[in-house]
Formats: C-alpha cells, sequence, structure tokens
C-alpha cells in the first residue's frame, strides 16, 4: 500500500526509479511532503508505515534529548522546566497518528519538566523569541547575583 501511494504522490512508474528521485534533490523538506502519504498508510493499518512512523518518533526525541542534555535545559536533577518548540508539518496531528506527541511523551518519559509549545508564527519568529527570552532570563538572573 505505502509503495503505491508514494510513487503516486511523486508521480512514478516503479519503486526503482525512487533512488534518481531522491538523488536529485535530497532535500529535507522534498521528502518530508511524504509524511501524510506516511501517515495516511499507517491510519490504514500498513506495517511498513508505521514503523517508518514509530522509527521517526524516536529519532526526533533522541535529538532533542541530546540539545537537552548538551545544553543542561532540564537542570541538574534532570527535572527542571524547559520548553520543546513544536515546529513543521512532520510534527502535524493526524486523525489516529499525533507525531508532535508521541515525541513529547518520549522526551517526557526522561525529562518530565519538558513542555511544548506550538508557536502560531514562522520557525524563525518563534526560535528568535526563545532565544531573546532565554537572554533576558540570564541577564535578570545575573543582574540579581
Amino acid at each position: 500500500m505505502l509503495t503505491d501511494k508514494i510513487l503516486k504522490a511523486i508521480h512514478l512508474s516503479s519503486p526503482e526509479e525512487l533512488i534518481g528521485w531522491t538523488y536529485a534533490d535530497p532535500s529535507w523538506a522534498r521528502i518530508a511532503a511524504l509524511v501524510p502519504e506516511v501517515v495516511s498508510c499507517a491510519e490504514a493499518c500498513d506495517q511498513v508505515a508505521t514503523k517508518i512512523l514509530v522509527d521517526a518518533v524516536q529519532d526526533l526525541a533522541l535529538s532533542v534529548k541530546a540539545v537537552v542534555q548538551r545544553l543542561s535545559l532540564c537542570g541538574e536533577d534532570g527535572n527542571g522546566s524547559f520548553p520543546v518548540v513544536m515546529v513543521g508539518g512532520v510534527l502535524e496531528a493526524n486523525r489516529t497518528w499525533d507525531i508532535g506527541e508521541e515525541v513529547v511523551k518520549c522526551i517526557q518519559d526522561q525529562f518530565p519538566g519538558a513542555h511544548p509549545i506550538r508557536p502560531q508564527v514562522e520557525p524563525a519568529v518563534g526560535a528568535a523569541l526563545l532565544a531573546w527570552n532565554f537572554l533576558m532570563k540570564e541577564s535578570t538572573e545575573n543582574c540579581h547575583s
């Protein structure tokens, strides 16, 4: 089911053509644009599509966890509160699959203080606001110490 749906979405006639299609433009956005097809197949109980989504959730959560640890966002005890900004089409909810929610659950298993934020602005604006808030908090703390 998944193979047929992907081939139809990108106007190819055989799975062998996927290699050329992928290497012609391997941009992340081009591949991510296929997520709705994968989700649709997973919702129809396609096991391969479901595995792809489960693996994607694990990979995204692992990436976030690495950043949290590297930047010590969770505090010394691992329970500190910090935002997890959820942006991008991959993280949008569907009927039965909410990739973003699954990623948050995986992160909160290890870091219970993680709280998701789904900004209503462009990702670059959200990142700038988050950085600004972080800098303002640090400068305020430095003034009081």
